[in-house]
């Protein structure tokens, strides 16, 4: 804590010179205490650094005689209480602490409004003896006769007690205030500026019931709790107007836009980070209205430049660091200062999600300096082993991490994500300082923590840039590995594991967090999550404190406290085992959708048929990883030298000539060139294990997962017309999957009987409830109307742009779906009256109706012909969705979530998502694709025919008519191999020959039978 914080505000706030100034500077000081000052004079950032703000000679001199000045002991109590306030002011801005203590003391037995106690307490509390700061705040707490101030007292020292993690001594201040407001608060009187100081004490209340909610890992109900601090807030401002004092006005909107700021992080803290971005463009735009400037925002820019890192907006938050210090350049304050450290931290976390490690190193050497002199503790340690790593300064990292690793086992234990993060990359430091096999074994020890942790769902939700080291040092690992694989079966075994984790890790976090709310609702289950998520959740905080105790000076730390946690953490720890023994046993298929297990070779080939080839691509940062595996157990490994960057320009380039359907006959040549490149580095050194093979199962990520294989072709040369040329699924029927371990979960599911009815389908949705008519569907050739989604588009947008998100009830319809549905309900033989929902009926609910009344999981077929989006398209969507139709309701969502599909009760063989372009050519949409196929998985589809990029009405109509014709007339055919049909025969239609009219649609997951 700060201690300006507390002492600034005071300042502040008695300057201000009305009648109830004195009063309510209690209230402003506790807000400042409770949640910093976000928003605030230019001069305010400068004394949160007393003593290190550069006070010029003269000032310096002015202060000085001013402590040196005596006191007229005869003087009235208010002259001697008037100056020795402005003493103790000066003494605290020279780091005069021995002055300033003795001016307080003086200035306490006729001080208005404890004014004195409550600043030496906080003096105490800066200096280490907690004993006294407690008592004066005990003190304050009893001998405060206004029940606002009263409130405002004890939830301020409740932040005292949270902060040495008493939480149980915080919990009783914030339950008495609440008491107090409950039971004595509606018979004081409502005269002048009470109901202000009783709305605001309220709001403080809040916003600490608030953060002790939140530090016992009860997130849901501190973002429950903060929203009602909002309302207060508002409450508060709107009081303003009976004031003209524009001092006690501009500190309300200030409390406004720091309990907003408050509610984000909160948002934040709960992995909710859709939503915490539109609070803060809320924030954003209330300060500006406000007329704040930006020099008055510089913490507001922290917590920015804190959400897009962790977001992995990267580019975003370098900006808002890049600003901060600018900033602090006008306010001159010194390099060891803590907003300019702190500040630097954000640019290093930027810089390495930038991959810009040369900056990085220049930056870290520079700090390392500033923060030693300082004395203040590194708290980037990994970050900076990670750099020294990329700089090739190996006996550095392996000095630094090591020491590094020998602290976050004592801190976290040896199991700990932290814990493994730092083994993996000591491994590293220890691998290419050439001693291997001490590597091999932390490299062992690191990922197996990283990807199979003790507890169910891991210690905390992974930031973007813990992933990104996280993928760095599983991808070290593997080239280690990779020049023995060849000859080591053992080690080939290892390296195929890790590649299936790395590529689950990219949507695993997402996808468990959208189960664990979906399995709350499952009755048994769900006691056992809510006992696990609150183990978590304690031991989070625990670590937080643990964590936080090693970062201070000797003389703050509290070894008693800590040995405490730490005993209690084991116990949490040894609980949240046995709940994971419990829901490994009980509930088998939700355990492996939330912690899934990489699984051998073996256990791949013993799943396939005599002609089919499993294949597994993995592109990384320096070569591409490629294994096959048949029925008969025989694997296949080799190595490209494709880079993962390369891979990304092939695919781009291939997407550019296939997104072109709406030029027709004016489409652009197919890049031939690019996709046999593609296929001569990636499965040509397979052509041998390809002979006799009729289906070919393909586990992809990243780049390659924007692309369907059906468009690669075999040879170099171009034929004369596109539908003659080598194109891969002319040989072979291709399903694609996300992980060997998701495909052989669906292997399972492929054992049960298939569903007796034929379809359900939903189409055309009527996104706007207030419109009039249904539009027609155009006559002729027409590309489906694509949203403009923010979450797809390849600037990223931040929260000082414009609004530019989706308009719900302007997403463009899709009229031309209709026929589709319709024809394929024909195809089916289902019948369209009760099996096709169309238009305003088209809703969320109708879905979840028909799945809880048992009637969708008596469909082979399941068809959404609407929209995807993804998270950060609306304003609190956190998860992709399918677009249903809209209705009147605010309270009722429209949206089809990952959530809602996880509790879907399905047995379908297909699930079609037509015109929803969830799989676009965009990292992130491939991630929501793999989350939603996961999601309809475990909901009980076999497989999803998916669209990779805008279809053309006639030959998509063709295209899946064709398939399920296909699929309909031969019992015994393969989901793939109907696919293929489809597609070879949409080839030889006139017009259709380009890949951008035959291959738009991919099937994701099992393409059996």
């Amino acid at each position: 804590m700060h201690r300006f914080k507390m002492n600034s505000c005071f300042q502040e706030v008695l300057r201000i010179g009305v009648k109830m100034s004195q009063r309510l500077s209690v209230w402003a000081a506790v807000a400042v205490v409770v949640f910093g000052s976000l928003f605030s004079s230019a001069s305010w950032a400068q004394m949160e650094e007393v003593g290190q703000l550069k006070i010029s000679a003269k000032e310096a001199q002015r202060l000085q005689e001013l402590v040196n000045k005596p006191v007229d002991p005869g003087a009235l109590n208010a002259t001697k209480e008037a100056l020795l306030k402005e003493k103790s002011t000066a003494a605290r801005l020279l780091g005069d602490t021995v002055n300033e203590e003795k001016f307080l003391r003086e200035a306490m037995p006729f001080a208005n409004d404890n004014w004195a106690k409550s600043s030496l307490r906080e003096l105490m509390w800066i200096k280490g003896e907690r004993a006294e700061a407690y008592r004066l705040g005990e003190e304050l707490a009893k001998e405060i006769a206004w029940l606002p101030l009263r409130v405002s007292a004890q939830i301020e020292l409740s932040y005292y007690y949270m902060q040495d993690q008493n939480l149980k001594r915080a919990g009783e201040l914030i339950t008495q205030s609440g008491e107090i407001i409950r039971n004595e608060f509606g018979m004081l009187p409502r005269r002048g500026l009470a109901p202000y100081g009783i709305a605001r004490a309220e709001m403080i209340y809040f916003a600490g019931k608030s953060e002790l909610e939140s530090r016992s890992g009860q997130w849901t109900q501190a973002i429950e709790s903060s929203k009602l601090a909002v309302a207060k807030s508002k409450d508060v401002l709107r009081m303003l107007s009976w004031t003209s004092d524009e001092n006690i006005k501009s500190r309300g909107r200030e409390y406004l836009l720091v309990i907003q700021a408050m509610h984000a992080k909160r948002q934040m803290d709960a992995g909710l980070a859709s939503d915490a971005e539109w609070t803060l463009r809320e924030v954003f735009k209330t300060a500006k209205s406000f007329g704040f400037s930006e020099a008055s925002m510089v913490r507001f820019f922290m917590m920015l430049a804190e959400h897009y890192n962790t977001a992995g907006q990267f580019k975003d938050a370098l900006q808002f660091s890049q600003k901060i210090e600018t900033l602090l350049d006008a306010q001159n304050l010194d390099q060891e200062s803590h907003f300019r450290l702190s500040a630097q931290d954000k640019i290093h976390v930027a810089l390495a999600g930038m991959d810009d490690w040369a900056q990085l190193i220049k930056r870290l050497d520079v700090a390392e300096v500033a923060r030693q002199k300082a004395g203040r503790v590194d708290k980037q340690v990994a970050l900076r082993g990670w750099a020294y790593l990329k700089a090739q300064r190996y006996a550095e990292a392996v000095k630094l991490l090591d020491a590094e690793l020998q602290s976050n086992v004592a801190s976290f234990g040896e199991a700990h994500f932290y814990t493994a993060l730092t083994r993996g990359l000591l491994a590293q430091a220890l691998s290419m300082g050439g001693q291997k096999d001490q590597a091999r074994l932390a490299f062992d020890k690191a990922s197996l923590n990283l990807s199979a942790p003790e507890s169910l769902s891991g210690d905390f939700a992974e930031n973007a840039i813990q992933r990104k080291m996280k993928r760095f040092i599983l991808q070290s690992y593997m080239q280690l590995l990779s020049p023995t694989a060849a000859s080591n079966l053992h080690d080939a075994q290892i390296l195929f594991t890790v590649a299936d984790q790395i590529g689950t890790s990219s949507v695993q976090q997402a996808l468990t967090e959208a189960a664990v709310r979906a399995g709350v609702n499952v009755p048994g289950l769900s006691d056992i999550i809510r006992k696990e998520q609150d183990a978590r959740n304690e031991i989070t905080n625990l670590s937080t404190y643990i964590a936080n105790q090693n970062s201070e000076v000797a003389e703050k730390r509290n070894p008693q406290v800590v040995a405490q946690m730490r005993e209690r953490k084991l116990e949490l720890e040894a609980q949240r085992k046995d709940y994971k023994a419990q829901i490994q046993k009980q509930y088998p298929e939700y355990f492996q959708l939330i912690q899934p297990k990489s699984p051998s070779h073996t256990d791949v080939a013993k799943q396939l048929k005599a002609d089919e080839l499993f294949v597994s691509i993995l592109p990384m940062d320096d070569q591409t990883y490629v294994w096959a595996i048949d029925a008969q157990g025989g694997v296949s490994f080799h190595r490209s030298p494709l880079t993962e960057s390369a891979v990304q320009g092939l695919v781009t380039r291939i997407r550019k000539t296939l997104d072109v359907a709406g030029y027709g006959s004016k489409a652009p040549a197919f890049a031939h060139a690019d996709s046999h490149q593609l296929y001569k580095e990636l499965l040509g050194p397979l052509d041998a294990k390809l002979q006799g093979k009729a289906h070919l199962i393909v586990a992809t990520s990243g780049a390659l997962a924007q692309l369907p294989l059906a468009v690669l072709t075999r040879s170099p040369n171009a034929a004369s017309s596109p539908a003659e040329s080598s194109w891969l699924i002319k040989d072979l029927a291709i399903s694609h999957v996300p992980t060997a371990n998701g495909w052989l979960s669906l292997k399972k599911l492929g054992e049960q009987a298939s569903s007796p009815q034929a379809l359900m389908a939903w189409g055309d949705p009527a996104f706007d409830p207030k419109a009039s008519q249904v539009a027609a569907a155009p006559v002729g050739s027409v590309v489906r109307s694509a949203v403009a989604l923010r979450a797809l588009e390849s600037v990223s947008r931040n929260v000082m742009d414009a609004e530019t998100y989706v308009n719900y009830s302007k997403l463009p319809t899709l009229p031309e779906t209709r026929d589709e549905v319709l024809e394929l309900a024909k195809i089916m033989v289902a019948n369209p009256a009760q099996d096709v929902i169309l238009g305003k009926d088209a809703t969320r609910q109708s879905v979840l109706k028909s799945s809880a009344s048992g009637v969708l999981g008596k469909k082979k077929v399941v068809v959404f012909a609407t929209h995807g989006l993804l998270a950060g398209d609306l304003p609190n969507l956190n998860q992709p969705a399918l677009a249903m139709a809209g209705n009147s309701n605010p309270n009722e969502s429209p949206l089809l979530t990952l959530e809602d599909v996880l509790s879907l009760k399905l047995n379908a063989d297909w699930v079609v998502l037509s015109a929803c372009n969830t799989a676009g050519a965009d990292g992130k949409a491939e991630e929501a694709l793999s989350g939603l196929a996961r999601g309809f998985f475990f909901a009980g589809s076999r497989s999803l025919l998916v669209t990779h990029w805008s279809v053309e009405s006639e030959s998509a109509m063709q295209l899946t008519t064709q398939t399920f014709a296909a699929y309909q007339k031969d019992p015994a055919i393969r989901r793939a191999e109907a696919l293929r049909q489809g597609m070879l025969s949409t080839m030889k239609s006139p017009n259709y020959g380009h890949p951008a009219f035959w291959a738009p649609y991919a099937l994701v997951g099992e393409g059996g039978r």
